[in-house]
């Protein structure tokens, strides 16, 4: 009996050192030996559980800690493992119940308050989620992913002093989550302090270059701030990596159109009809068009909007502009009248 349970011992500690060195094959055919011997210990079903959820197994390794729960169903190290499977799953609603049977044995701890949280957030249970990352706050006021997933509930729910507040603890202690620093920028740039924005976007871009979110947003708060040259640097940077973004390629041609550059206006204007149907980009060859007196070519952007759209306020707008134009300031009236209120 002792040479077994000896047996049992060295074959989990073996099962568990493969496991850490993601020999997950080798832990297995181990954790499986010493199960045939002991098939209800839950060190060697813990294992296999482990084993099968790192593995993305997550079937398997509810099965394992089932078979734990079975016999011990307070066991923290199953009840945990489950919520997480179920989380792996996306299924948050069936992860809690074992979250929450986990906490009545160990109420304090953070990252599982956290992820209950989180799966509440994902339910669009905004009160629960709000009430346990503040449960997980009131233990540790600096966690930085109870800080995270409150300032972003909040941030998601548009209630942006809470959140800021939440993400500026957060960004004291570090400045770098790259996703925090986008939505306290699109904050400011939603409240139009844009040069806060700006300050908050370029630290984004300082530790992730390449980010979309903080690119477009320093090129938006350049464009209100009448920094064309500004827009079309942070907007091209976007292009660079995404050539065919109608809606960057449209942008990129307005802020152009707006430093005089003809010529390249229409040609990113084409570059975005070129992948599909724009009505930006057809509007913004149609005031070109009509700049240059080419009223024919600027109604036919026009058209082909209204072709897709028959009461597009801003491409009735152009048409009556156009008619102006020539003059025909009857006509124009008429289709002003078209307008939506």
């Amino acid at each position: 009996m002792q040479h077994t349970k000896k047996t049992v011992i060295d074959l989990s500690k073996k099962g568990r050192e493969l496991l850490r060195l993601r020999q997950y094959d080798e832990a297995e055919k181990i954790f499986l030996q010493a199960k045939e011997i002991d098939p209800k210990n839950a060190y060697i079903l813990g294992g296999l559980g482990d084993l099968c959820r790192e593995a993305k197994r997550f079937n398997q390794s509810i099965a394992y800690y089932e078979e734990i729960l079975d016999f011990d169903p307070t066991n923290v190290f199953a009840l945990r493992g489950v919520g997480d499977c179920y989380r792996g799953m996306h299924l948050p609603e069936q992860a809690i119940p074992y979250w929450m049977r986990y906490l009545d044995c160990n109420r304090n701890d953070i990252q599982v308050l956290t992820r209950i949280a989180d799966s509440y957030k994902k339910m669009g249970r905004f009160e629960q989620s709000e009430a346990y990352y503040l449960k997980a706050l009131g233990i540790r006021p600096d966690d930085k992913f109870a800080l995270l997933g409150i300032g972003s509930l909040y941030y998601k729910a548009k209630e942006e002093d809470k959140a800021l507040a939440h993400f500026f603890t957060l960004l004291a202690l570090d400045d770098s989550y790259v996703a925090v620093l986008t939505m306290v920028g699109n904050i400011f740039r939603r409240r139009r302090e844009y040069e806060q924005a700006i300050e908050y976007f370029n630290k984004a871009v300082h530790y992730e270059s390449t980010n979309t979110f903080a690119l477009y947003g320093l090129g938006d708060c350049h464009r209100w701030l009448k920094n064309f040259d500004g827009a079309i640097h942070w907007w091209s940077q976007i292009l660079a990596k995404e050539p065919h973004n109608q809606a960057i390629l449209s942008r990129v041609g307005d802020a152009l159109m707006n430093t005089g550059q003809m010529d390249q206006a229409f040609q990113h204007y084409q570059l975005s009809l070129d992948a599909g149907f724009d009505a930006f980009a057809l509007l913004g060859q149609s005031k070109i068009h009509r700049e240059r007196k080419q009223f024919m070519e600027a109604e036919r952007c026009i058209q082909r909007i209204l072709e897709i759209s028959p009461h597009h306020a801003r491409a009735l707008e152009e048409l009556a502009e156009i008619m102006d134009a020539q003059g025909k300031t009857a006509r124009a009236r008429e289709i002003r009248a078209q307008i939506p209120d």
